[in-house]
């Protein structure tokens, strides 16, 4: 397995990272900053699910065909994985502000379908993205975690047509490989979850930055934008650096 993550070319493949600061909270008075960072449970056995928080917020994730897994196993790059008698494995990396959920595919024997059913808070709703991804939102309207669009390439750095769909809480991956000619195996596919920022007081400005990896006066640009329109400035990493004003 780790011969296959090693292969999949470009960078769709995440480098293992200890949690890095996500959930941003303060004092009631504002006067006091804290950064949570972003913890990812990892155990021993895949049916056991993954966990992800962030402060308050945990997000419990079901692996795909968790039931014929064996125990984890710790791959020379950091990440863990998850070996199966069948013909496709889970492969698990912690990415810093969220994990990555690789399914390896080594044969035409596997299944097309990877779920990944997921447990959050109540007052949280899965919903598919216009750009073939996903997000978790609250019942405000504010985005806690978004899955960036799928991906699947096979051994010799060809894409393999993939997509999302969405059904109550499971997010399901469908990954195309029987119907295309010539698919060299083994298939690589993923779904990535990153915790959203949401600075809900000025002195996490500079907190947000540095978990972010952005200059401050970036934030400090979205802070004004936004709080001139009553509302707080959401960041992320995904696809680089976005951001938008949220209630």
């Amino acid at each position: 397995m780790a011969k296959a993550l090693d292969e999949v070319r470009g960078d769709l493949v995440e480098d293992p990272r200890a949690g890095v600061p996500a959930g941003l909270a303060t004092a009631a008075e504002g006067l006091v900053a804290e950064a949570v960072a972003v913890e990812v449970d990892i155990p021993d056995a895949a049916s056991d699910g993954i966990r992800m928080s962030a402060g308050d917020f945990t997000l419990q994730i079901g692996l795909p065909h968790a039931d014929t897994a064996g125990p984890s196993e710790h791959l020379p790059n950091g990440s863990t994985a998850y070996p199966s008698g069948t013909s496709s494995a889970n492969a698990v990396i912690p990415t810093g502000d969220g994990v990555q959920l690789l399914s390896v595919i080594t044969s035409a024997d596997a299944a097309e379908t990877f779920a990944y059913d997921l447990t959050m808070p109540a007052g949280h709703h899965l919903e598919a993205t216009v750009d073939g991804g996903a997000r978790i939102i609250d019942d405000e309207g504010v985005v806690k975690v978004e899955f960036e669009p799928a991906w699947a390439q096979d051994a010799a750095g060809v894409d393999v047509p993939t997509r999302y769909s969405v059904v109550g809480d499971t997010l399901t991956q469908t990954v195309d490989h029987r119907e295309v000619a010539g698919v060299s195996y083994p298939v690589v596919a993923d779904p990535l979850p990153v915790v959203v920022i949401v600075i809900t007081a000025a002195a996490l400005i500079v907190v947000a930055a540095a978990a972010l990896g952005v200059a401050t006066w970036i934030v400090v640009s979205w802070w004004n934008t936004c709080r001139a329109q009553n509302r707080y400035p959401q960041l992320s990493t995904i696809k680089g650096f976005t951001a938008r004003c949220v209630r």
